[in-house]
């Protein structure tokens, strides 16, 4: 019996530059072996999952395309290098900036030095309030770029099992987005660049999401990583429910691919943050629930197949960040630049493993 695989991919904003990279060398080495310069990674994997910036990453790889010669991806895996490296800005694009440009368009291009003097004492003013009393980025042009690179493309229509997490704060519950539900339930059902946008709206980052079933039931979510940064384990039971219907022993049957977004340990000082309040707390409550939750996943998940001995079916790849930073929205030259050599290097010193990784994905 061929193994089920698996490939999961963590979240971490923009630092999605990371497995977008690592992904993207494993196609190609799958393009090479296979010699067919047309395979993506759908084609070797029966389930992608993703929280947040992987949940995105999940949707765009497994959205198909129009083609006479049946089923296949719309996009290659260097497409979503490109996407994060050229288009991150766009993404992380300050909500008080979009707010000046539409403030200051009052002003005649003869008075632009009037209108830098005026935006300059505005952004002044507004900075320190906006960052108290709204989400930091705004969601227009996200939304915006979700729908050029993902269309009005259907989970229901996606070409393998694609498995994304979010969390809605009506119900105080987990949303787990799954192509077999989404095929078997209209009510289930949703556009991909939604569901992106969902599992993707982190808090203080930007605005909870509001989305639409295309039967019409709205739901109002928030980013996955709330409780799943790593969902590798959440993606397992997920496959057992679906491909062994609770068959005992069931990792023996799997192969999972877990892609991290860096590691770095986000330290913080005892003596400051004693007196932290509700303000100080906010962003590094984020990075402690995501660093931690991404580490017991990767405990559990490597136990559970160590239990089935089948530890080498197990595969994380999680690169030391090195000099990029560990923060979410990062999007300067400089650390584009550090994630994109955080990856390189992990591929240079890692070749072998990846080798082996890719083997894997062909035999089993």
């Amino acid at each position: 019996m061929k193994k089920i695989k698996i490939l999961s991919i963590d979240s971490g904003g923009i630092k999605g530059l990371i497995p977008a990279i690592l992904l993207n060398y494993i196609e190609e080495l799958l393009q090479q072996k296979t010699n067919n310069p047309d395979a993506t990674l759908s084609d070797f994997f029966d389930m992608i999952a993703g929280t947040s910036t992987g949940g995105i990453l999940a949707c765009f790889y497994l959205i198909p395309s129009n083609n006479e010669n049946g089923p296949k991806a719309k996009h290659f895996a260097k497409e979503a290098v490109n996407l994060y490296a050229e288009r991150g800005k766009d993404i992380f694009k300050p909500k008080i900036e979009t707010s000046l440009n539409k403030i200051t368009n009052f002003f005649s291009k003869d008075k632009e030095k009037e209108k830098g003097i005026f935006k300059n004492k505005l952004t002044s003013s507004l900075n320190s309030a906006n960052n108290l009393i709204a989400e930091e980025y705004s969601e227009v042009e996200f939304e915006k770029i979700l729908k050029e690179e993902m269309g009005y493309a259907k989970l229901s229509e996606t070409l393998k099992h694609c498995f994304v997490v979010s969390y809605n704060i009506s119900t105080c519950k987990p949303v787990m987005f799954s192509t077999p539900e989404a095929k078997k339930y209209i009510h289930r059902d949703y556009y991909l660049k939604d569901i992106s946008r969902a599992t993707s709206a982190a808090p203080t980052y930007f605005k909870l999401a509001a989305i639409s079933s295309l039967a019409g039931a709205t739901q109002y979510l928030i980013d996955g990583g709330i409780f799943a940064s790593n969902p590798a384990l959440c993606a397992i039971v997920e496959a057992n429910k679906y491909f062994f219907k609770d068959k005992n022993n069931f990792v023996d049957d799997m192969f999972v691919l877990s892609v991290g977004t860096g590691n770095e340990k986000e330290e913080y000082d005892y003596k400051k943050a004693q007196n932290w309040g509700v303000a100080q707390w906010a962003i590094p409550v984020m990075n402690i629930m995501m660093s931690a939750s991404v580490e017991i996943v990767d405990y559990q998940v490597k136990q559970l197949f160590a239990s089935a001995n089948s530890s080498e079916n197990y595969f994380r790849m999680e690169p030391d960040l090195c000099n990029a930073t560990f923060e979410l929205d990062n999007t300067s030259d400089e650390n584009i630049k550090n994630l994109k050599d955080a990856a390189l290097n992990y591929i240079a010193q890692n070749a072998e493993k990846i080798d082996e990784i890719v083997e894997k994905i062909l035999v089993l």
